[in-house]
């Protein structure tokens, strides 16, 4: 019997390893006041380039929404060109595999969220982004 364990256990140990972490920095329904939940629609939709494994160009089209508390709403919305430009960073470095498969696609929403609130945390103080939905999700 071989001691390396096969490929297969290994890409699942990794997918609910990262599950697991993915599980803890998100804040759970029971956690949310409906009440004052905030769901930002993002226009128009993005459109970016993002890194390709060849020569060919490779692009992101999705349309985002973003969940936070109706208290953090008005700061959101007066630093709209920063949230915009973090997210079109943010996808724009992002490779072909990281945004093919649901499971790269919600590792992405997760690591979306961050990057946003990281942009908001340095211009602010504040990391208002509860979570970051796809109504859309398009790559080509």
């Amino acid at each position: 019997m071989s001691l390396m364990v096969p490929l297969r256990n290994k890409l699942l140990l990794f997918f609910l390893f990262l599950f697991s972490s993915l599980m803890n920095s998100h804040v759970f329904a029971e956690d949310v006041d409906p009440a004052s939940t905030a769901y930002i629609e993002l226009t128009p939709s993005f459109i970016v380039n993002n890194i390709s494994d060849g020569s060919k160009l490779t692009y992101i089209k999705t349309n985002i929404s973003l969940r936070t508390s109706e208290a953090q709403r008005a700061l959101i919305e007066a630093n709209m060109p920063l949230v915009q430009d973090a997210l079109v960073m943010f996808l724009s470095s992002r490779t072909n595999a990281q945004v093919t498969g649901a499971i790269a696609r919600e590792a992405t929403r997760a690591a979306g969220a961050v990057a946003v609130n990281e942009a908001l945390q340095a211009e602010t103080g504040t990391s208002p982004i509860q979570d970051i939905l796809f109504s859309s999700f398009v790559t080509q």
